[in-house]
């Protein structure tokens, strides 16, 4: 018989992000409170790391991890669900440190690293709908899984729009409209409802 492959590995690495993810947001919090520019980083763009590793960032990777354990089992999974499940968990961890290389390099670094985050979570976003919400024990579940699905296209569309402006010079929104829409989006739409729906599909 073939060897039985499982996801274990991908679904590992994007998890492991999550956990390291507290520890950068508070590094870039401490350093940001003292007016210490961390690696050259402008005290805005610390203060910006925060949210984005101790909440977003956070739980994209976690939800990556978690749709990566369940989309290859998940009843009716269409093909090919276990390769973009893979996918989905290695470019959100690839992807953030991607962009995170971009600072040191330049804007289209950076975009690069934007196209594989919102590729990846793309893909979290289409397991999710297409493998996972119908799975649902119950219509509260199943709301918020398609809710964070929905959200999380529209905000990494946004966050894809401003690295493809900083790289090219197009219009594209300011990091105080991105804070407002992309941030408040993601915190909510999708981080939140993504965290309610995870639980409540792996309560007793």
């Amino acid at each position: 018989a073939p060897p039985r492959t499982t996801a274990s590995g991908p679904a590992e690495v994007a998890v492991c992000t999550a956990l390291v993810s507290p520890s950068i947001a508070g590094t870039a919090l401490v350093a940001e409170r003292a007016g210490y520019r961390l690696f050259g980083f402008d005290l805005d763009i610390l203060a910006l790391t925060v949210p984005h590793f101790h909440f977003a960032g956070f739980t994209a990777a976690l939800v990556a991890g978690l749709v990566c354990r369940a989309g290859a089992t998940a009843p009716g999974a269409a093909p090919g669900t276990a390769t973009l499940s893979r996918w989905a968990a290695y470019s959100v961890p690839g992807g953030t440190l991607l962009v995170l290389l971009g600072y040191f390099v330049d804007d289209w670094a950076e975009l690069a690293g934007a196209v594989v985050l919102t590729t990846g979570m793309w893909a979290v976003a289409l397991l999710t709908w297409r493998d996972i919400r119908p799975g649902a024990r119950d219509r509260t579940t199943g709301a918020l899984l398609g809710t964070s699905a929905a959200v999380l296209v529209a905000t990494m569309l946004l966050a894809l729009w401003w690295a493809a402006g900083e790289a090219t010079g197009i219009t594209h929104p300011t990091l105080t409209w991105m804070a407002a829409t992309h941030g408040l989006g993601n915190a909510l739409g999708f981080a939140l409802c993504s965290v309610l729906a995870w639980r409540r599909l792996t309560a007793d």
